[in-house]
C-alpha cells in the first residue's frame, strides 16, 4: 500500500505536475501512483488544487489564501469531533472532504503560495514592462512623425513659464501639455500615455480646448524638459555624437511623485511603474531600453536629475544640451 505521504512528496508532485522532473523522478512517482494508494490520493488533491488555480480569474490570489484554508481544516476537524459525540438527527451527514484529504489540500495551497504566487506576480510585471516598451515606442514613432513635420523640433507647446513644482505665488508649467500636443494633433492616442503597469487605463474625452492631459492619472511617463524654450530638434548638431545615447522620455520619475519633490528619492535608480523590475526609456533616434538604472542617459548621466543637482525648487533646467532632465509628466495642482 506504501507508506504514509510526507511534505517532500507534495513538493516532488508539484514538480511533477508541472512538468519539471527529470526522467528518473518521473519514473519514480509514476511507479508510487501504481502502487500507493495514499499516494495517488495526494496526487488527485494537488492536481484538483493547480486545475482550480487554473480556472481563477487573472487576479492575484488573496493575501489570506493559506490562513483560509487552514481555518477551513480546523473548522472540519470541530465538525468531525461534534458528529462523532453527538448524531445530529437522523441523518449524519459526511463532511465534503475527509480530514486527511483536506490536510493533503491545505499542504498543497500553502506551498503553491509560497512557490508560485511570486512567481505568478514577477511574471506579470514583467509582461507589463514588455508591453509598456511597445507603448513607449509608439510614442517615440508619434515623435518622430511629429518632427519630421515641423523642422526636426519635438512637441513643445509654447510655454515661457519655468517653476514646473508647485511654489507659493507661482504659476505652475506643466511639461506634459508639450505631450498632449501629440494627442491634440492625433500623432498619438491618450491611451498610450497611461502605463500597464500602473493599472488599467481609464481614458478621458479631449474636449475642445484643451491643452493638456486633465489629470496625473491620464500620464504615467516623465519627459526630457522641455519648458521655456523652442524644444529639442532631431537635427541638433550638438547632439549627433550622441543621439544614441541621449533619452528623451521614460516611466514616470521616482524623484517626483505626484508631481513633488522627493528629497529622499534623489538617489532612486528606477521608476516606481513596474515594482521595480526595469523601466521603458525612449532615445533620441526612436528606439526604446529596458534598464534598471537611472544612469542611462548620455556618458552614464542620470536620466531623472539635473546634473549636479540634487535638491529642487521647481525652477532648474538640464546643464547642458546633453543633459537629460526627465520631469514629472503633470505637475499641475489640481
Amino acid at each position: 500500500m506504501g507508506g504514509r505521504p510526507d511534505e517532500n512528496d507534495g513538493l516532488l508532485l508539484i514538480d511533477y505536475l508541472s512538468g519539471q522532473c527529470d526522467p528518473s523522478s518521473i519514473a519514480q512517482v509514476e511507479n508510487r501512483l501504481e502502487r500507493d494508494e495514499e499516494f495517488r490520493a495526494l496526487h488527485r488533491n494537488i492536481s484538483n488544487a493547480l486545475l482550480a488555480l487554473k480556472l481563477l480569474p487573472e487576479n492575484e490570489p488573496p493575501s489570506d489564501l493559506v490562513e483560509r484554508t487552514l481555518w477551513r481544516v480546523r473548522a472540519a476537524r470541530q465538525t468531525e469531533a461534534l458528529l462523532a459525540r453527538e448524531q445530529l438527527g437522523r441523518r449524519v451527514f459526511a463532511p465534503t472532504f475527509t480530514l486527511r484529504e483536506l490536510g493533503a489540500l491545505a499542504a498543497a495551497v500553502v506551498l503553491l503560495a509560497v512557490i508560485l504566487v511570486p512567481g505568478v506576480r514577477q511574471s506579470r510585471r514583467i509582461a507589463s514592462l514588455r508591453q509598456c516598451t511597445a507603448q513607449v515606442g509608439q510614442i517615440g514613432t508619434a515623435l518622430q512623425t511629429y518632427a519630421t513635420e515641423y523642422k526636426g523640433y519635438l512637441p513643445q507647446a509654447g510655454i515661457e513659464k519655468q517653476q514646473w513644482l508647485p511654489a507659493a505665488g507661482k504659476l505652475l508649467a506643466s511639461n506634459s501639455a508639450n505631450l498632449f500636443t501629440l494627442v491634440k494633433g492625433q500623432y498619438a492616442s491618450p491611451a498610450l500615455f497611461e502605463c500597464p503597469g500602473v493599472g488599467r487605463p481609464e481614458g478621458f474625452v479631449i474636449q475642445p480646448g484643451m491643452d493638456d492631459f486633465p489629470a496625473a492619472k491620464y500620464v504615467h511617463y516623465s519627459y526630457q524638459h522641455s519648458l521655456g524654450g523652442q524644444g529639442l530638434s532631431i537635427h541638433d548638431p550638438g547632439l549627433t555624437q550622441v543621439a544614441e545615447q541621449m533619452a528623451i522620455l521614460g516611466d514616470s520619475s521616482p524623484v517626483f511623485p505626484n508631481g513633488r519633490f522627493a528629497r529622499d528619492r534623489v538617489r532612486a535608480m528606477i521608476s516606481d511603474n513596474h515594482g521595480g523590475i526595469g523601466q521603458s526609456v525612449l532615445y533620441l533616434p526612436g528606439h526604446v531600453l529596458e534598464t534598471t538604472t537611472a544612469d542611462a542617459g548620455v556618458n552614464g548621466n542620470n536620466i531623472f536629475l539635473a546634473e549636479g543637482i540634487q535638491d529642487y525648487i521647481g525652477n532648474e533646467t538640464p546643464a547642458s544640451r546633453t543633459d537629460t532632465f526627465l520631469l514629472p509628466a503633470y505637475s499641475q495642482s489640481r
